[in-house]
């Protein structure tokens, strides 16, 4: 439902010459039964998703809970990273008085800009009713705003010419074919009054992987574990000797994740095109080069030892290379987390991962002594990331090309000496608009003072927002299945598995083992730690399962230190901001 009456003086029910739009103070019961929130979703395998047909709005993501609280993830960063809610400098030149927030999600925008221009209405425009009730904000920023529903792909923006001085569009790109760029950006030029501003934030299609060495010891102690004959068992197809030629373990949810895109017309790289088009319609255009997060380093091993009541010693330590080729040990933590061993999942399929750990830390742990990935060699310093000894060089743009820095490598004295964040001008991806004035709209200095932590939740984002395609990929892999794709047997498929049943299984299966991967690789735990939280309790592990658990970890840091740890693993987040104006 669309909720209670609005409870502020109501503002004229805008015409419009689309049949769907909706507005948040129409006053006709009728059209606002016809919209009623529920009727804009449909559940799919516990997926909300949007109920229109695919061919009138494409976008793949679902709606749940976690999914839509990402919006307030990416709002609260760039409040952090620039103290306001937009990258243009509005001290030079007028403030709006007339905003317009395409594609608005929730409306968190819409909310702190008004906090931020007391004196400018807002629109926040989106094809669901997802936006928080205006019942519930203050009243003098509730008046201010209203909520408009419509589909941009198939109807005109319901909104008079020369209508708005600004118009924030942030996250739209993936459900936008590649086709409708140019009527979109007319329909916004048209009711953009003449000197108004636009900006316009966008970020890529990125499937984060694990490498090998990672996810090769978790299958074999799977394996190893499971009851003969057992359903997992036969389902662990990514780890038998007829997957091993795979680039990474879950290489068939990333072919499905790239089908996903391709099969809409979608580009999964807006921050390459975008710039083509938006320099079409817009004058004045600032575009620094595209802004890449990192992935995060590898988090410690978790503390195995026992009880809540029991002390237990400080995280392992990582090890960060000096520019001089030298390490020093730096704690990862504050206080003394005291609990029982914290996975998400079983022992042997959710480590929390391998950061460097000396085996002094490991005995300080109470834990047996295993090989440590820091005595791998630090001497060799990998040009291609700005060291740490020139922050300048950090700060400015990478010139390097983004071809071999893709492959799933592991995390080393090398990748450590990555910032967290980096403009990227490389002849593919790195086009800049606006000379020396663009590369400072982003604040690339604040961004690299972030806590660490803040690594992890990028790389989180990134992987929720993957699994938010979870049925679109599905279809993908229908349609391959009902046409008997041969390229599925390279997953491991046989001839019985062409059937809904069985390759729903196998998908469930591998949605699930992925999810699982990356929980371990994102080890949320750490970050709770590092902020003063103690480990979840649970029951201590038994003789066996501490046998196993090290076994695990003995065998995954052997397997890091026997790895090409010169390959650098890809960024978890590339982004392009785009700014520009109507003149006339």
């Amino acid at each position: 439902m669309m909720g209670p009456p609005y409870p502020y003086p109501s503002r004229p029910t805008r015409l419009s010459c689309s049949s769907t739009a909706t507005h948040s103070n129409a006053s006709d019961p009728s059209r606002r039964n016809i919209h009623r929130k529920e009727n804009q979703f449909i559940y799919r395998n516990g997926s909300k998703l949007h109920a229109y047909d695919r061919e009138k709005v494409p976008y793949p993501s679902s709606f749940d809970r976690d999914v839509i609280e990402l919006q307030s993830l990416d709002n609260a960063i760039l409040l952090d990273s620039t103290g306001k809610s937009t990258y243009i400098d509005f001290e030079a030149r007028p403030k709006p008085t007339r905003c317009l927030d395409i594609g608005t999600g929730l409306g968190l925008w819409v909310i702190s800009a008004a906090k931020l221009w007391p004196e400018a209405t807002f629109v926040g425009l989106d094809m669901v009713n997802i936006q928080i009730p205006l019942q519930v904000l203050e009243q003098d920023i509730a008046e201010r705003i209203e909520w408009v529903h419509t589909n941009i792909l198939r109807n005109k923006l319901p909104f008079d010419d020369d209508e708005f001085d600004h118009v924030h569009i942030n996250g739209i790109a993936l459900g936008i074919p590649e086709n409708k760029w140019y009527p979109l950006y007319e329909e916004i030029r048209r009711v953009m009054k003449p000197g108004a501003t636009i900006e316009h934030i966008e970020e890529d299609a990125i499937f984060p992987s694990l490498p090998r060495w990672y996810t090769d010891p978790l299958r074999a102690h799977s394996r190893g574990l499971s009851t003969s004959g057992s359903v997992q068992a036969r389902l662990s197809y990514s780890a038998s000797s007829a997957t091993s030629h795979l680039r990474h373990e879950h290489e068939l949810l990333e072919t499905l994740y790239d089908d996903v895109w391709s099969t809409r017309f979608i580009n999964a790289y807006p921050t390459s095109i975008l710039p083509g088009y938006f320099g079409a319609f817009f004058e004045r255009v600032l575009s620094p080069p595209v802004v890449q997060y990192m992935s995060p380093p590898f988090a410690p091993f978790a503390p195995l030892q026992g009880t809540r009541d029991s002390k237990i010693p400080p995280l392992p330590r990582a090890i960060t290379p000096h520019p001089n080729g030298t390490t020093t040990t730096i704690p990862q933590g504050n206080g003394s987390p005291r609990a029982a061993t914290f996975t998400n999942g079983s022992l042997t399929t959710s480590p929390s991962s391998t950061l460097r750990v000396s085996t002094e830390d490991v005995a300080k742990c109470g834990l047996s002594p295993c090989p440590s990935v820091s005595s791998l060699p630090h001497e060799e310093l990998d040009e291609r990331a700005p060291s740490q000894k020139d922050p300048e060089a950090a700060s400015m743009l990478s010139n390097t090309s983004q071809a071999g820095s893709y492959s799933s490598g592991s995390t080393s004295s090398k990748s450590a000496k990555r910032p967290s964040v980096m403009l990227l001008a490389s002849p593919e991806e790195g086009t800049s608009l606006g000379g020396d004035s663009a590369a400072d709209i982003f604040p690339v200095e604040k961004v690299q003072a972030q806590d660490e932590q803040t690594k992890y939740m990028h790389l989180y984002r990134t992987v929720t927002w993957v699994l938010s395609t979870k049925e679109a990929m599905w279809d993908e892999l229908l349609a391959r299945v009902q046409a008997r794709d041969e390229t599925l047997r390279k997953f491991g498929w046989k001839d019985e598995d062409y059937n809904e049943q069985a390759s729903r299984a196998r998908f469930e299966y591998a949605i699930d083992q992925y999810q699982s991967d990356m929980r371990g690789r994102i080890s949320l735990w750490n970050c709770a730690v590092q902020n003063g939280w103690e480990l979840p309790f649970r029951d201590p592990p038994t003789q066996a399962e501490v046998g196993e658990e090290m076994q695990l970890r003995h065998e995954i840091l052997e397997a890091q230190k026997q790895s090409d740890t010169g390959a650098l693993e890809p960024p978890v987040r590339k982004i392009r901001i785009l700014i520009g104006s109507k003149e006339s």
